[in-house]
């Protein structure tokens, strides 16, 4: 998992995660620096292998779940995020409260500069 960050760009939490869809669940680690979203895949190309969503770009976000592939219930570890360009992508993490509580502290001083 190659990551190129910006200058002056500082990471405030990162961790392992699942880059979810009906039919893929991709692993990596998903990062929150103070200017953007980023899914880290697992190969080493960074251009090809990593999600990168800008701060300033993300409209909405809020909890989501998955299923449990073992047993069909619910599982409350996921998080959706939509884009400006109305793209949806869903993130399976633990601890999803504290990602919830970083991304909505720090998407708010970005959203006051537009």
């Amino acid at each position: 998992m190659n990551v190129i960050l910006l200058e002056g760009e500082d990471i405030i939490k990162e961790g392992k995660c699942f880059n979810s869809s009906l039919i893929n669940r991709e692993p990596g680690k998903l990062i929150l620096t103070d200017r953007r979203l980023i899914f880290a895949g697992p190969g080493l190309d960074f251009e090809r292998n990593n999600l990168i969503l800008n701060l300033r770009d993300i409209v909405s976000f809020e909890k989501s779940y998955t299923f449990n592939i073992v047993r069909p219930i619910p599982l409350y570890n996921g998080i959706k995020v939509t884009t400006s360009d109305k793209q949806v992508y869903k993130f399976t993490v633990a601890e999803r409260d504290k990602w919830l509580n970083l991304i909505k502290w720090h998407i708010r001083p970005h959203r006051s500069k537009k």
